[in-house]
C-alpha cells in the first residue's frame, strides 16, 4: 500500500518538535521525522516546486522558512523577515507566496525563493486571516472589518485597489475555499456560519457550521475532498462537520466530536482520510471519511497542533 507522507505543525513548546512528518498507509500513522523550528510555527504551505513555507506566528514579528523536502526529512532553505507581527495564514501561488498577520492586519506577496518582499496591503482596522486565489483573482479574509477584498491578478501580483465585498457585520470571515461551479465559501469565525457566496460576493445561503448549540462555536477551517464534501472544524462545540454541496445549497452530512479546539482541518488525497489538528489537545485526529459513518482511526500527537498539510 502506498505510504501518504503528511507534515503537522503547531505553536509547540520549547525544545520538542514543532514540525513533524508522518508517513499514512491505509489507517496506520508513523512519525518518519521531527525538528525544532521555534517561533510558532502555526501554518505551513507547499510551493509549486514541492518547497515547504513554514509561517511563524510572532508577538514581536513575522517570518518565513521556506524547507526542502529531501530522503532524510526537511531542510531548512532560508529565512525571510515580512511585514506584520501574528503570521497565521500561507498561500503559495505560481512562484509567490501570500501571507497574512491577524496582529498586524497585514497581507502581504514575497518571493519564491525568499529574497524580497514584491506587495503588501494593510487595511485600517484589518485582522488579516486568510488568503485565496480564484478564477484570476486573489481573495483575501478580514476577520474584523468583516469583508473579502478581491484583487485582480498580473503578473501573478495584485494590482489596482481591491474590490470590497462586505458581509454582514459581525460575521468574521476567516477562510475562503472554492466549490464547484465557481461559488466561494467563506467561513466565518465570529457568528459560526458558512456562507456561501457568488464571485462578486453576493450572498447566496448562510447555514451553522455546526449543530451543537452549546457552547459558542467559533470555526477554525474547513477544507473540500475529492467528493466535492466540505468539512469543517468547530471550535468550542470541538466537532468536526460535513456538508455536501448541491445547487448551492450545504446539506448536513454528519457531526462528529474530535479533540480539543480544532484549528485546521485537512483532506488527504486518494485515502478518504480527513485530519484535524487540534490546538489545545495537542493532536492530529485522523478519520475514515470516505462514506457518511466516518470513525477515528488515529491520534498524532504535537504541542499546539495547528496546521495539516498533506505532501
Amino acid at each position: 500500500m502506498e505510504e501518504k507522507l503528511v507534515l503537522v505543525s503547531g505553536y509547540g513548546v520549547p525544545g520538542e518538535d514543532d514540525i513533524a512528518l508522518y508517513g499514512i498507509a491505509g489507517e496506520r500513522a508513523v512519525k518518519r521525522f521531527g525538528l525544532y523550528h521555534g517561533r510558532a510555527p502555526s501554518f505551513c504551505c507547499k510551493g509549486d516546486d514541492g518547497v515547504v513555507y513554514a509561517a511563524s506566528e510572532r508577538a514581536d514579528g513575522a517570518d518565513i522558512t521556506a524547507y526542502d523536502i529531501w530522503e532524510e526529512g526537511l531542510r531548512a532553505i532560508r529565512t525571510l523577515e515580512v511585514p506584520g507581527r501574528g503570521l497565521c495564514h500561507l498561500c503559495a501561488h505560481e512562484g509567490v507566496v501570500f501571507g497574512c498577520c491577524f496582529e498586524s492586519g497585514h497581507y502581504f506577496a514575497v518571493n519564491a525563493a525568499l529574497t524580497r518582499v514584491l506587495w503588501q496591503f494593510c487595511p485600517d482596522g484589518a485582522r488579516a486571516h486568510w488568503s485565496h486565489i480564484a478564477g484570476g483573482a486573489l481573495f483575501l479574509a478580514d476577520l474584523e472589518n468583516s469583508c473579502l477584498y478581491r484583487f485582480v491578478l498580473s503578473g501573478g501580483l495584485p494590482q489596482g485597489e481591491p474590490q470590497i465585498f462586505h458581509q454582514p457585520e459581525g460575521s468574521g470571515p476567516r477562510q475562503i475555499l472554492t466549490l464547484e461551479g465557481g461559488r466561494l465559501a467563506s467561513v466565518n469565525e465570529l457568528d459560526g456560519t458558512v456562507r456561501i457566496l457568488t464571485e462578486d460576493g453576493g450572498v447566496r445561503a448562510a447555514v451553522q457550521a455546526s449543530d451543537v448549540p452549546e457552547p459558542r462555536n467559533w470555526p477554525g477551517g474547513a477544507c473540500l475532498d475529492e467528493r466535492g464534501m466540505l468539512y469543517v472544524c468547530n471550535r468550542g462545540p470541538n466537532t468536526l462537520s460535513a456538508w455536501r454541496y448541491s445547487g448551492e445549497i450545504l446539506t448536513p452530512v454528519w457531526e462528529i466530536p474530535t479533540g480539543d479546539w480544532p484549528r485546521h482541518v485537512a483532506a488527504l488525497p486518494g485515502t478518504g482520510l480527513v485530519l484535524a489538528a487540534c490546538t489545545r489537545g495537542g493532536e492530529v485526529c485522523g478519520y475514515a471519511a470516505g462514506k457518511d459513518s466516518p470513525r477515528e482511526v488515529f491520534r498524532l500527537p504535537l504541542a499546539g497542533a495547528s496546521c495539516v498539510l498533506p505532501l
